[in-house]
């Protein structure tokens, strides 16, 4: 008659046939259904071990050539996770301490063999338990492990995508470089840099791959010279977006930027109608001016955009070129708006500085701003400066008062050098 395949596979370490027909009573009075192999020697308890495959081991401590020390370290070298029970009696307390440190499951001792199968039982249980444990670690590192390569795959997938998106920023950024400009129109024009009625420098970072700033110089003849500079609210793409179009309306209205306010009025008008079907508000700041040598003025007018200032370098004094009547609001607000140029006059050497807000809308840090005030007497402490030293001086400034904080915002600066003045000069 076969045994039925629940019984236990008991490989039993003993020496003595007394002892081991006590062992098999104990395990037939508690009515286990066992299959045991007894073994007496190292080499057949090797054999055990590997042929017979024990779902646990009982072993004597002292044999004739081979003791259960030894057996522990064979068994949890060959069947680590099969439970050990010592069954002895002739082991002091402290071999059996020594024993379980070493890995023994159980210590019981032959005249007490009541405790034997209990300690089976308990030795199979821990076994099943650990196993139940380890598959659900296993298949719980089978579900982080294809959470992982999903994870991987995903990030892959961004990674390429953002790679792209990069790719996309950078050629933006190139675009928006190039439609800024590189080199400055001279006064008249065609002569050297150096003999330019008007010379022209410029700052511009952006707090984001592409920015929401921007300015151009334009020549209107060989005396007058056309300065635009605006500020889309917002950062990122979608202001730089609007910067191109705003570029691009200033450029096609060039025919009146000699009246700085009508050019602001018209490109205020095209702006509101090419956004009026857009639920968002997109607005912006601008400013713009013509430089007339032969006259020796200056004409501007502005839209919701911080003043320029005019240092007179000669005498060390800096002037807001600000009016009231020359203020208006930022376009793409208000689509009847109208603007209002001021003409003011100039004199050799005088420098105009225009700018974002980016440049003072800094803070440091006790939170405090750097404004367009603690700005126009930073300018005014470098007045005797020649102009591009003078913007490098400014920024300085800023970036001191800062104490190492970065530009929050986009920053576009633009000098311009009247270096002399036809009409004074006749």
């Amino acid at each position: 008659m076969s045994l039925p395949s629940t019984a236990i596979r008991i490989l039993l370490l003993e020496d003595s046939d007394l002892d081991a027909a006590l062992v098999e009573a104990e395990l037939r009075r508690n009515k286990v259904e066992f299959l045991l192999q007894r073994v007496e020697t190292a080499e057949a308890f090797k054999e055990g071990l590997k042929r017979f495959r024990p779902a646990i081991i009982f072993s004597d401590y002292k044999l004739p050539s081979f003791d259960g020390g030894q057996a522990l370290l064979l068994a949890k070298d060959v069947s680590p996770h099969v439970p050990f029970i010592v069954i002895s009696g002739a082991v002091g307390e402290e071999t059996a301490v020594e024993l379980l440190k070493a890995g023994a499951t159980d210590f019981v001792l032959k005249d007490k063999l009541l405790r034997l199968v209990p300690a089976m039982h308990r030795a199979l249980r821990e076994v099943q338990e650990r196993l139940a444990l380890d598959q659900a670690q296993a298949e719980l590192y089978s579900c982080n492990s294809e959470l992982e390569q999903r994870v991987r795959d995903r990030t892959r997938e961004l990674s390429e995508k953002n790679k792209i998106m990069e790719e996309d920023l950078r050629m933006a950024h190139e675009l928006q470089m190039a439609l800024l400009p590189s080199r400055f129109p001279t006064l008249p024009k065609g002569c050297r840099e150096a003999d330019s009625a008007v010379r022209i420098c410029s700052l511009y970072r952006s707090s984001h791959s592409v920015g929401g700033d921007c300015f151009n110089v334009t020549p209107l003849s060989d005396t007058v010279l056309s300065v635009f500079i605006c500020d889309v609210m917002g950062h990122g793409v979608r202001a730089a977006l609007v910067t191109a179009m705003l570029r691009a309306l200033e450029e096609q209205l060039g025919e009146k930027a000699a009246d700085p306010g009508l050019l602001l009025s018209e490109m205020n008008r095209a702006q509101c109608h090419i956004f009026e079907a857009s639920e968002t508000l997109v607005f912006a700041s601008a400013c713009s001016l013509t430089v007339d040598v032969a006259k020796g003025t200056v004409t501007f007018a502005n839209a919701g955009h911080p003043s320029p200032l005019l240092v007179h370098r000669r005498t060390h004094r800096v002037e807001v070129l600000s009016l009231p009547e020359s203020r208006g609001p930022a376009l793409g607000i208000f689509p009847e708006a109208i603007y209002q140029s001021h003409t003011q006059k100039l004199e050799p050497e005088d420098f105009i500085l225009l700018f974002t807000d980016g440049l003072f809308e800094v803070e440091n840090t006790r939170s405090e701003l750097f404004s367009e005030e603690r700005l126009r007497e930073a300018v005014e402490q470098h007045a005797e400066l020649a102009p591009e030293p003078l913007v490098q001086a400014v920024l300085h400034d800023v970036e001191a008062f800062t104490e190492g904080g970065a530009f929050t915002d986009d920053l576009c600066v633009v000098g311009v050098h009247i270096a002399r003045v036809e009409s004074s000069a006749a």
